[in-house]
């Protein structure tokens, strides 16, 4: 890869900054940085209408199939996206991967995975209006994306589990893989002292990030204070749990994942501004902030479900603080070496407040996995992330 190239970066745009948009970011400086000429080609992924390809649809199908229809609108958007002048086209989140070049690399996270991987999750929490629907615009999906993803030149993946995932749902393999860094603590490496301040849980509270799993875990430890930092649609939810836990005889143990996490998280009733509860909200914080934080807690808990990969525990680790995760965690679950950088736990709250109690309680052991962790994360450099991009450019071209 002697020369510059033109590169068109295609990144849909759903009206959420989280952790893959700093990846992006950090994308395009790598590419900047090595001399390409660089190009962020944007498709807003909220349709302005009820209408696909100029078809108008009704609002009874558009109701019924409501992951369905918007994906096919910005399907049709990076389709007429005209590349043609570009050496190479990156594609990011999906459907980006469905634009055609013949020199196309994919940075590749995740597939649209309610159509996927969590499919059956979705319609088991009760977001399918109509699952039989639901389950029909999923076999469309992935009749479409099949061709287009065959016919990506190569494919980046974040983690084995995406990985897994291609070849599962696509048939494909040999990916390559890209780890990104840290997103925040500018890749310094916090000291080693035990953290004094609460323990930590960082995601948003979308479905399935599963913070309700630390919620309910923090009432089996009343002595310990809990802070949960992050925004979206479930947040509601989430304190009215909390609520709901605060009172007298409430027993997490006795919830299911359907009465904590499964659910669409709609109808949350409101709850009083003067709970007394171990669990702060914290919401959106700074970069600032959360280094801080990061800094301060004993330990962080990463309880999401399968991730594509999961930048906080890298954070986490990167700021010397043992994580604890869940053994469905995905991404998380393959970053984390249980009792080595953290835990690996049942997705219970007796099984994360069991691994909380162990690190708070035992400073020596939270220490020396958190000397380990900033090992681990000390891998995970941006350095690193460009060698694996530059890696990957070239498989591209010689293709």
């Amino acid at each position: 890869m002697g020369r510059p190239l033109r590169i068109a970066l295609l990144k849909p745009d759903f009206g959420v900054v989280g952790g893959f948009e700093r990846v992006v970011a950090r994308i395009e400086a790598i590419l900047r940085a090595d001399g390409h000429e660089l190009t962020r080609l944007t498709v807003d992924m909220a349709p302005p209408d009820r209408s696909v390809a100029g078809l108008a649809v009704s609002r009874a199908a558009w109701d019924a199939a409501p992951e369905y229809f918007p994906y096919l609108v910005g399907r049709d958007a990076f389709d007429r996206l005209d590349t043609r002048r570009y050496d190479v086209v990156v594609s990011t989140q999906p459907p980006s991967f469905s634009h055609r070049h013949p020199r196309h690399l994919a940075v590749f996270y995740h597939h649209h995975r309610v159509f996927y991987d969590l499919e059956d999750l979705y319609v088991r929490a009760g977001f399918a209006a109509d699952p039989e629907v639901h389950r029909r615009a999923g076999e469309l999906v992935r009749r479409l994306d099949q061709p287009r993803i065959e016919a990506i030149r190569h494919v980046l993946a974040p983690s084995q589990t995406v990985a897994d995932r291609l070849e599962r749902f696509n048939g494909v393999t040999g990916v390559g893989f890209q780890h990104a860094g840290i997103g925040v603590g500018h890749e310094r490496v916090a000291p080693g002292d035990p953290g004094t301040g609460s323990v930590l849980c960082i995601g948003r509270h979308e479905f399935p990030k599963r913070a309700e799993l630390a919620v309910a875990a923090a009432h089996l430890l009343p002595h310990l204070s809990f802070t949960v930092v992050g925004s979206g649609g479930r947040m509601a939810w989430a304190r009215a749990l909390d609520h709901r836990l605060s009172q007298p005889g409430a027993d997490p143990t006795l919830l299911t994942d359907d009465e904590l996490w499964c659910n669409t998280g709609r109808g949350a009733p409101d709850v009083p501004d003067d709970v007394a509860s171990n669990v702060t909200f914290a919401g959106f914080v700074s970069d600032d902030d959360l280094d801080r934080i990061n800094t301060e807690a004993p330990c962080v808990v990463a309880p999401a479900y399968d991730e594509d990969y999961g930048l906080t525990a890298i954070e986490a680790m990167a700021h010397g603080r043992p994580v604890v995760v869940c053994t469905d965690g995905g991404g998380l679950a393959e970053l984390v070496d249980h009792e080595v950088t953290g835990l690996v736990v049942p997705p219970t709250p007796a099984g994360i407040a069991a691994a909380v109690e162990r690190l708070t309680g035992d400073p020596a052991l939270a220490a020396e996995l958190g000397r380990n962790g900033r090992a681990r994360a000390a891998e995970l450099t941006w350095s690193n992330t460009a060698t694996e991009l530059r890696a990957g450019l070239d498989r591209v071209l010689e293709g």
